[in-house]
């Protein structure tokens, strides 16, 4: 089973402000979804709380300290390592870690592939994704495209492996 990351960062390494996305970038969104479709996800509460509800047609694993916490449209555990076990249950190819920022740093040593988009600007928030040095990894796709009408920052979209 591969682990993999998938993130949208900018240039400063912010994911988030205020438990939502600190940019509007529809282009990414449809990308998140084109790459986690059909499989599953694990995710932090407040990642899944910031969505109101499972992300549509994926298996979502929420992590959570807080044992009241059961969604009915989720698998909840209270640790990485139980939530990578149930995912592997299911025997899949690969399964995507989708935030937030403390799940992101206690997985990174995990992961085999990081599907980074890095937004080309810098923007104040309260949640970051761990710095990266780009050289500890393989840069497998890179893809860039510019700021457009309904995207207002240049991005590129890297896939890279350990």
């Amino acid at each position: 089973m591969v682990v993999s990351h998938i993130v949208a960062v900018s240039r400063n390494f912010v994911i988030g402000k205020n438990n939502t996305l600190p940019w509007r970038m529809p282009a990414d969104m449809r990308y998140f979804h084109k790459v986690t479709d059909g499989h599953i996800v694990i995710m932090g509460r407040k990642n899944y709380e910031a969505n109101g509800k499972a992300l549509k047609n994926r298996t979502n694993i929420v992590i959570t300290r807080n044992k009241a916490f059961r969604p009915d449209d989720a698998i909840v555990t209270h640790d990485i390592k139980t939530a990578l076990e149930i995912a592997r249950t299911d025997h899949p190819k690969e399964v995507f870690i989708v935030g937030g920022g403390e799940i992101y740093r206690q997985t990174l040593d995990m992961v085999d592939r990081i599907y980074i988009t890095v937004i080309e600007t810098e923007v104040e928030g309260d949640a970051y994704y761990p710095e990266i040095d780009y050289s500890d990894y393989t840069i497998v796709s890179r893809i860039h495209k510019k700021a457009d009408q309904q995207n207002p920052y240049d991005h590129t979209y890297y896939i890279l492996e350990k």
